[in-house]
């Protein structure tokens, strides 16, 4: 074992407690931020094929505000029986290193540094100073990325390749992306301009010189502009639409400029940030119809084609982290924070507004 992990296991089989951020009481909606507590909790000690990770990053999602109110996706997903005693915690993407090793556990070793593979279930808890984890939902961080990159990184880079696997792009094709200066879309930005794909960035005037810094050829400002008119007026169609905003608008302005061959791929379907509120089963059945009849009919038919979704996370990660390796792809960090529970419901506040360029970053440990 080397010299400076020694202390870190050391402080982890002395640890009867640690710290963790969650609720003891259900949101309203919206208000989760004001909910959260720095919670004092047993520290967990790893069951058979687990290892534990003292946390050292974790990023902060917006999906994972909209499953702590039990909005994801509409209505999914929320904690149950919330209370002192069942607090629901928060954080799913995060990275650390190992300190603790469970029976069976053989394919990681003490001090190992790992990134926390997102999960196709609800997974959270990474907001805390450890957290156990089978061994199939980690992999070795690289040494290329810092635990803050990694952390950043990880969950849109799998979103964002498996969006691009449906696409089937080539080298040379002419791409949108829209809402491209989010967290998703700069990624999935970046890796197209790493297969040689012209890329189109939609987003506001005020995020333009953003999007050109991470490879945008060109910029269509959405609040003046519809890039639907302004691709289908000129002479050069549109291979693939990469949607990151949602909403049927964008779908009807995608399908007037994409090739007869093209594809347009959705990460969040007919409705414009689905999870802002709790829908009705009647409305989350109106949203799932939609998907389901149009990636039909499309199939069905000729002329481009509609895709919802990213792959599970499990099946592009090491494709996904080779890649970003190989062309310096990286997640912007607009700020780090540290694990106070005053800046982390500040940025929670900051999160949900939508207006962040990046993933903020949770750091636990100087990286």
């Amino acid at each position: 074992m080397e010299d400076h992990i020694k202390p870190l296991v050391d402080a982890y089989n002395d640890a009867a407690e640690m710290q963790a951020v969650g609720m003891v009481n259900d949101p309203a909606i919206g208000q989760v931020a004001r909910e959260l507590q720095m919670l004092q909790m047993p520290t967990p000690r790893p069951a058979k094929g687990e290892v534990t990770v003292r946390i050292a990053a974790s990023s902060m999602h917006i999906d994972e505000i909209y499953a702590a109110q039990g909005t994801a996706l509409g209505r999914f997903y929320g904690p149950k029986n919330v209370s002192k005693a069942n607090p629901a915690r928060i954080g799913s993407c995060a990275t650390g290193t190992i300190v603790g090793l469970g029976e069976g556990a053989e394919n990681f070793k003490i001090g190992d540094d790992v990134i926390i593979i997102p999960s196709e279930y609800p997974q959270a808890g990474s907001w805390a100073t450890y957290q156990c984890f089978d061994e199939k939902w980690i992999m070795h961080k690289p040494d290329q990325l810092s635990h803050v990159e990694a952390a950043a990184a990880v969950m849109a880079a799998c979103v964002s390749w498996g969006a691009i696997g449906f696409a089937k792009v080539n080298a040379g094709d002419n791409c949108v992306v829209v809402g491209a200066s989010g967290a998703i879309g700069v990624m999935v930005l970046q890796y197209l301009k790493s297969l040689n794909c012209r890329v189109t960035a939609v987003c506001s005037g005020a995020s333009e010189e953003f999007v050109r810094s991470h490879g945008a050829d060109q910029v269509v400002d959405y609040t003046k502009d519809d890039f639907g008119e302004v691709f289908s007026a000129g002479s050069d169609p549109v291979d693939a639409v990469f949607d990151c905003v949602g909403g049927r608008d964008i779908e009807t302005s995608a399908f007037r400029c994409l090739k007869n061959t093209g594809t347009f791929v959705t990460v969040v379907g007919p409705r414009q940030y689905i999870g802002e509120e709790k829908l009705s089963w009647p409305a989350v059945l109106k949203v799932m119809s939609h998907i389901g009849w149009r990636m039909l009919v499309t199939r069905l038919t000729t002329g481009p084609k509609y895709s919802f979704g990213a792959k599970f996370p499990r099946l592009v990660v090491g494709d996904a982290v080779e890649q970003l390796l190989e062309h310096n792809i990286r997640m912007p960090v607009p700020a780090t924070i540290p694990f106070e529970i005053d800046a982390i419901r500040d940025a929670v506040q900051k999160l949900v507004t939508h207006r962040e360029k990046g993933r903020t970053v949770i750091c636990f440990v100087s990286d």
